[in-house]
Formats: structure tokens, C-alpha cells, sequence
């Protein structure tokens, strides 16, 4: 099947940094194969080439070839790569607008109260929530950590994994995982999460790594049990580090005054690829060991805003040479999945921090939403990027609106103007998942529906009278 994209304005990226041009784009499969100022389709060709002589026969094999391929004009928008949310716990829309305003481990208290009732068939709904708001807000790929794995290859009873194979979706998915390594629950946990790997280690939109928690529920055995797993296995792992003020404290008086990416490095936890999620309080040498390890930090400031956590030092970060990507964090400490939404918070929220107004400019932002999470996952050059031999993982922006009027810079008002809503149609793998803005691999009222059904059965509303 080939999908053939006319007439739009294509985001490019260079050397020299970010341009749109107008471009059309041929795909085959789910790969990017041609760039061309205009490629003409069979009809276009049938046109060109059609004689007198021999003009029936050919009219009707170009109109057999048509059908073989899918045109889409692009005219009034913009086709760029598809976001990457680096950093979220997709299963978490189950908590949004419900534990607000709470201190950073008080919050973390009620989220687990309710997460102890939840299934894996809960986690696949909540997921496909999470997934439904993705897409509509122009996400294609997101790193998830779960409190589930998956039971089966596929439907609710695969978790997240189910979720995104059965809506289209790409995701890197790891089960968070703490406690000891030889207790009876972590080692439990620890056997549904390779098993999840080995059953669905040969769907192509799935990766998985470890995912251990953060180094105040993680003992050091299990870290460094989780990090040998990874060496076995030629995978990374994803751990929140340096988030709040109370976890610097709690492990420098535990572990000789050391933070907590001193402490993990110590443990060999960046021997592997790994993801740190936040970094906020990360020092001078925690980025030095960073950069040297090849480290990438996936930046959530809104969540970590909404937490009082603070602001992690990204501009020393990007100047280190550490790989910055960017994430949402879950619905329970963002309440959106809106990565527009993320990038327009990161390119303020750092120049306020530092004030400093050239702080982490536009361009930087939506690297750290495309190309920077496309390294984090071991994907660079395949994923945030459109160029040819790539993955079709493709948004289009619909321009006609009034926060991209007068079109000065389109890079500007993708991070400072735009909302998520312009997101016109989605293509994940070469396959559409959104076109005209209407989902055309989930049911929303369904999963709207089951939902509804969870918050029900966990007695959500009666948690929040009670909080109340």
C-alpha cells in the first residue's frame, strides 16, 4: 500500500536547523520513500500519458494502480514528524483532576491507594484513553511506564501493549518495578515483565526496557538485578531521578551524601541506555555523568510545576551535550498528554527560571519532542525526522486558524501559538489513525464508556468527597 501526500508544507531538519518547504511525500509500507518537490499520481500520469491510440487501456490501468494508492492533499497544512512523549504512565488517566494540589509524596499516597484495584483490563482502557488524547494532540510514540504487563498477545488482557497494537499505536513500555530483588512480590513482578518481552517481542511498534522506579523504592540489588537483565537482554532502562527535594535528602542521608545520580551511577545503572525522567535537581557533576554516559533526560516541567518540584537545569543540560527529550509525565501529575501543550510550557518556563529570554528557544524545544526522544529509544533517524528511508510516523497541521495568522514563523507558532486541536490527521507506521480529525482505529464512546465503568468500580468520586 502506498499513501501519497500532495501539496503541503513539509517540516524539514538540516544541519542548519528547522525549515519548511513545500514538498510532496510518497510511502511505502510504513517507510518514507521519496521527497520530491511534486510527485505526480496515477491519475496526474494517466493524464499526461494518455494517446488517443491506446487511451481506454491505459485509463483503466491507471485507475486499477489508484486504488493501490491513497492521496492525500496536503494543501493549507503543515506535515511534520509525529511527537514523542518521552516520559508518561499512559494508564494514569484514571487520575486525572483527581489527586490535585497535594504535596510530592502525599500525592504519591493516594495514586497508589487507587492503583491497587486496578486490573489489566483496566490499565488497556485507560490506556486507549490516554492514546485517544495522543493522537489528538498529534503524539505518535510515547514511553510508558506501567503498574501492569501483559497477560496476553493482544486485547485487554495485554495491558498497554494491547492498547497500542490494537489502536495502531507505537510505544516503549516498561513495567515499574521496586522493592528487593528476592522478595516474593518483586520477584513476581520481575517474571511479568520479561515475560511481557518475550511474548510480544516481535510486534515492530513495541520496544520494551526496564523500568525501575526511582532509587527510594528501588533497593540497590534490584537496581543493579534490573541493569545485569538489561546487558542479558541488549535493552535499556527508564528510572525517575532527582524529581523533588525530599528524594535528594532522603538518599544523600542514606548513601554517604551522594544524589541520587551518583547513587544510580554508582549501582552501574547507566552502563545501559537509560531514561531519567525529571533530573530537576540534577548538579553540575550529575550532568557531567550524564553527558559522559550517554544519558538522556526526559524533561516533564508541567508536571514537575504542579508538583513543586521545580525546574530541571535543561539549558546546562542541552550545553553539556546531554540528550534532552521531552515528556508529559501521567494524567495524575499533568492531567494532559498534550505534548504542544509541553513544549509551549518548556519554552517559557525555562527562560522565566533562568531569566534569560534566549533560554531553550523553539528550535530546541521541538528537537527535544522529535529528535530528542527519537534517540532516547535508540530510534534516531528513523523516528522524528521526516526524511527517506524513515518511518512514516507523519502529522498534519491544519494552518488555517487564527493562532497561526499572520504565518510569520510556522516554528514559533507550532511552540508559542498552538494549542494540539490543529492536529488534522495522524499517521502511525504508515497507517492513519486520525484523518479529517475523525479516529479511524478506536471507538471513543466505548472506551469513554469503560472508563466511566472503572472510575465506578475504584469509587473514585467517594475517594475525592472523602479527600475533600
Amino acid at each position: 500500500m502506498k499513501t501519497l501526500i500532495k501539496n503541503g508544507l513539509v517540516l524539514l531538519l538540516n544541519e542548519e536547523g528547522w525549515r519548511a518547504e513545500k514538498k510532496d511525500l510518497l510511502i511505502e509500507g510504513n517507510r518514507i520513500i521519496r521527497i520530491a518537490d511534486a510527485i505526480p499520481s496515477k491519475t496526474e500520469k494517466k493524464a499526461m500519458d494518455a494517446s488517443p491510440a491506446n487511451g481506454g487501456e491505459k485509463d483503466q490501468r491507471a485507475a486499477v494502480a489508484e486504488k493501490a494508492c491513497e492521496v492525500i492533499d496536503a494543501a493549507g497544512k503543515l506535515v511534520m514528524p509525529g511527537l514523542i512523549n518521552a516520559h508518561t504512565h499512559a494508564y494514569m488517566t484514571i487520575h486525572r483532576n483527581f489527586a490535585d494540589d497535594l504535596a510530592f509524596f502525599d500525592w504519591l499516597d493516594h495514586v497508589d491507594r487507587v492503583e491497587q484495584g486496578m486490573t489489566e483490563e483496566d490499565v488497556y482502557w485507560t490506556t486507549m484513553l490516554a492514546i485517544i488524547e495522543m493522537i489528538r494532540s498529534g503524539t505518535t510514540c510515547f514511553v510508558d511506564m506501567s503498574i501492569k504487563s501483559a497477560k496476553a498477545k493482544s486485547g485487554p488482557m495485554a495491558a498497554v501493549a494491547g492498547a497500542v497494537l490494537d489502536a495502531g499505536f507505537r510505544a516503549v513500555i516498561c513495567r515499574g518495578l521496586a522493592g528487593v530483588a528476592d522478595s516474593e512480590e518483586s520477584l513476581r513482578k520481575y517474571g511479568e515483565a520479561v515475560h511481557e518481552m518475550d511474548l510480544l517481542q516481535d510486534e515492530s511498534r513495541l520496544q520494551f526496557v526496564h523500568g525501575p522506579h526511582a532509587p527510594y523504592s528501588c533497593m540497590a540489588d534490584y537496581l543493579q538485578k534490573l541493569t545485569q537483565s538489561c546487558r542479558d537482554r541488549g535493552i535499556g532502562q527508564h528510572i525517575h531521578l532527582s524529581e523533588s527535594q525530599a528524594e535528594m535528602e532522603g538518599i544523600a542521608k542514606d548513601h554517604g551524601g551522594m544524589t541520587p545520580i551518583q547513587y544510580a551511577d554508582s549501582l552501574g545503572v547507566f552502563d545501559v541506555p537509560c531514561i531519567v525522567a525529571h533530573a530537576v535537581y540534577a548538579t553540575e557533576d550529575d550532568i557531567r555523568i550524564m553527558a559522559e554516559k550517554g544519558v538522556s533526560v526526559a524533561a516533564c516541567p508541567k508536571s514537575n510545576m504542579k508538583l513543586g518540584n521545580g525546574f530541571a537545569p535543561v539549558e546546562k543540560m542541552l550545553a553539556a551535550g546531554v540528550n534532552v527529550c521531552l515528556g508529559t509525565d501521567g494524567c495524575g501529575s499533568n492531567n494532559s498528554l498534550n505534548m504542544f501543550q509541553e513544549m509551549n510550557a518548556a519554552a517559557l518556563v525555562y527562560k522565566g527560571a533562568n531569566r534569560k529570554a534566549q533560554c531553550v528557544g523553539a528550535g530546541e524545544v521541538l528537537r527535544m519532542a522529535t529528535v530528542g526522544g527519537a534517540k532516547a529509544i535508540g530510534r534516531e533517524g528513523e523516528l522524528g525526522v521526516i526524511r527517506e528511508g524513515a518511518l512514516a510516523d507523519l502529522i498534519l497541521i491544519d494552518l488555517h486558524r487564527p493562532q497561526f495568522m499572520p504565518a510569520n514563523n510556522i516554528l514559533s507558532g507550532l511552540v508559542y501559538s498552538a494549542t494540539g486541536n490543529e492536529v488534522d490527521t495522524v499517521m502511525v507506521d504508515g497507517r492513519i489513525l486520525m484523518k479529517d480529525g475523525k479516529l479511524t482505529t478506536i471507538d471513543e464512546e466505548k472506551v469513554f464508556e469503560a472508563c466511566r465503568g472503572i472510575t465506578a468500580r475504584l469509587k473514585m468520586e467517594e475517594k475525592m468527597e472523602l479527600e475533600a
